[in-house]
Order: C-alpha cells, then structure tokens, then sequence
C-alpha cells in the first residue's frame, strides 16, 4: 500500500513508497502533500499522474496500466503515463518527474 512521507530531498523529490510495492497492472495511490498521486509501473519503468482524470474530474485510483498508458476507468480515455497526453480531445493528466533511489520510488513535488 502507499504510504505518504515527510522525508524530501532538496531538489524537491519526496520518498513515496518502495519500488516493490508498485504493481505491475494497476496504479497504486499516494499522498503528495494535499493531492492524490497514482505511481505506475510498465515493465521497468515507474510513473506518477495525477489522480485526478482531467475529463471527468474523477479518481483514476483503480486504472488499469496497458502498454505505457493508464485507462481511465470512468470513461476509457487514456492516457500517456510519460507525457500525460491523452488519445482524444482532453486535456493531459499532471506527470511528474521521478526518481528511483535505495529502492524507493521518489517524485518532484
């Protein structure tokens, strides 16, 4: 399960879970101050996107992750888990930048 830490480095990356707890097929939520935040793994590369879908103003917590994008559940529209570009008329879901480090996955506030 996610968790949400108080420990940030001074670039602005703050530790949000292990590396091993990022599923393979679905997202997995955390907190990132006040916002919600699914990391995503395709293959072995990890993401994070806003919660958030920016159609809908609906939670994507329980996504499916296919071929580096993330599905909304709501109404199908993906999702590019890299560049946050979406494949119809919709704006792109907020990515950030991550890091990998001493087996825990990191992202840019």
């Amino acid at each position: 399960m996610g968790e949400s830490s108080d420990v940030e480095t001074s670039e602005g990356y703050r530790a949000v879970c292990r590396v091993e707890d990022v599923p393979a097929q679905i997202a997995l939520k955390v907190q990132l101050g006040e916002r919600g935040v699914l990391i995503c793994r395709d293959g072995d590369d990890i993401y994070a996107v806003d919660e958030i879908c920016p159609h809908k103003n609906q939670s994507m917590q329980r996504a499916p992750l296919v071929d580096g994008e993330i599905i909304c559940p709501h109404h199908r529209y993906r999702f590019d888990l890299e560049t946050g570009s979406c494949n119809r008329r919709c704006a792109p879901v907020q990515t950030y930048d991550v890091q990998i480090r001493d087996g825990r996955v990191w992202v840019k506030m």
